[in-house]
């Protein structure tokens, strides 16, 4: 007897939402996969370039704690990174042998520093979690931010700990956890390093402590524990920012910039330089909860997307001001890489919003979605096959002029050490494009800073390249 039940269409069965999802998810996580396999090569080949022998010198001729006094009085507040540099710098093996250790490590950072932070929001999916540290990736500025020390130690570490620091202030904020106790003491000092790490990211932290503070005073909760981890966030910053070496750095340029200048101009750069980024992301990050299966509950409730986005966007406004006030502009790339990570936030948030809106069914039919998947495939491919030059090959041409890199500053390791340790003359890196790895280098003329640096580390007379 034929059955009385009605069947799907195929067509609903081949391209159903969860097939579809599971397709997309498989193609997303090969992709993030493939990402850190090229950090991992990189981070093999990475190389210390002339900023990391001058905190190395500093370390060897003055010990690590004279180092740190050193450079809070004559170049910067930045003690926490200062620490990090000239501990790793000051010891040439591990400077010249184990630089691998310096991205490893801040990539391990940020890894664990994103586990904990979905865990805190109630994100426990694993696939959402591999491709969210795929999106921090990619917006991190790589060259200055994960494959250089001294760049690294201040933006890329700085990002970890904040990451760390907004999930512990969001469990207290949703109520999950009581601002008391260890909970508390271990703030303050995360906040107070912070600063020691990297001023853009101390205002950021220091913008959303002060808001949390004053959320829980409004909503009449014990906060007066927490009022000294916001004491702790804020002593810090003015310990970083009112270093001596800040202010004899800014002497040697020209600033003719007002406060309120500042204000109006950072909050130009925020709207001209990363409004359309955070739509951009935010579909993304939509796809990316619909491709995992994020269940549409697992969302902000009521108003609290909203105030979320507005105390981000406060944060951001906050980490542009000082760039704004100093340079007229945002800053070097390093510098970005905070403000992408409050990006990276806002759009989860809003995608978490929108995914909440969505149907849960699984077996609803999605040929439209399937058709723009096809698209998607055949244009890739299409391109990979066609276009190799401006799509494989540079990154495979990248990737092995970061190794060829890495031999050319070994052989100039063993130059050093087989010199008489007065005037040395080196092959220099003429490579164009240059590969992830390369920050920067000595040049033709021995008084430039970065021949100095590099001759006072290994105790030359002088170093030119030629």
């Amino acid at each position: 007897m034929a059955s009385t039940f009605p069947t799907a269409p195929r067509a609903d069965l081949r391209f159903s939402d969860a097939r579809l999802a599971a397709i997309v998810r498989v193609l997303l996580l090969t992709g993030a996969f493939c990402l850190f396999a090229w950090i991992a090569w990189n981070a093999w080949h990475a190389i210390p370039a002339v900023d990391d022998f001058c905190y190395g010198h500093g370390a060897q001729q003055r010990g690590l704690w004279s180092n740190v006094v050193f450079e809070y009085f004559n170049w910067g507040g930045r003690f926490a990174a200062t620490i990090l540099i000239s501990a790793f710098a000051g010891a040439q093996s591990l400077l010249l042998d184990h630089y691998y250790v310096v991205p490893l490590t801040i990539l391990l950072l940020n890894l664990l520093a994103a586990w904990y932070f979905l865990g805190a929001v109630g994100l426990r999916s694993l696939a959402f979690y591999v491709l969210f540290c795929m999106m921090l990736m990619t917006t991190f500025r790589m060259r200055e931010s994960l494959f250089w020390l001294s760049g690294g130690a201040t933006y890329g570490t700085a990002c970890a700990l904040l990451l760390v620091l907004m999930a512990q202030e969001w469990k207290i904020y949703a109520g999950a956890v009581e601002a008391q106790g260890i909970r508390i003491l271990w703030l303050a000092l995360g906040g107070f390093l912070l600063a020691g790490f990297n001023e853009v990211a101390s205002l950021v932290h220091l913008t959303l402590v002060v808001l949390l503070s004053g959320s829980l005073l409004l909503r009449q909760r014990r906060a007066t524990l927490y009022l000294l981890a916001a004491l702790a966030a804020l002593a810090g910053t003015l310990v970083a920012g009112l270093a001596p070496g800040n202010f004899a750095r800014a002497a040697s340029k020209a600033h003719d910039t007002s406060l309120v200048s500042a204000l109006l101009m950072s909050l130009s750069l925020l709207v001209r330089k990363y409004a359309a980024t955070v739509v951009l992301h935010s579909l993304i990050f939509f796809v990316l909860l619909w491709a995992c299966r994020v269940t549409p509950g697992t969302r902000p409730q009521g108003l609290r997307p909203a105030v979320l986005i507005g105390v981000l966007l406060l944060a951001l406004w906050a980490a542009i001001f000082p760039r704004a006030y100093a340079l007229n502009e945002l800053g070097p790339e390093r510098s970005r890489t905070i403000d992408f990570l409050l990006v990276n936030v806002m759009a989860m948030v809003v995608a978490l919003w929108l995914n909440g809106k969505r149907s849960a069914r699984d077996d609803i039919a999605r040929p439209v979605v399937a058709g723009l998947l096809g698209l998607v495939l055949l244009a890739a491919l299409g391109s990979a096959i066609l276009m190799p030059k401006a799509t494989i090959l540079p990154l495979l041409n990248e990737m092995q002029e970061s190794a060829a890199l890495r031999r050319l500053m070994e052989e100039r390791f063993v130059s050093v050490q087989q010199s008489d340790h007065q005037s040395l003359v080196v092959k220099a890196y003429t490579h164009e494009p240059k590969p992830i790895t390369y920050f920067n280098d000595v040049l033709a003329d021995p008084r430039q800073w970065e021949n100095v640096c590099f001759a006072d580390y290994f105790h030359l007379k002088e170093v030119s390249a030629r």
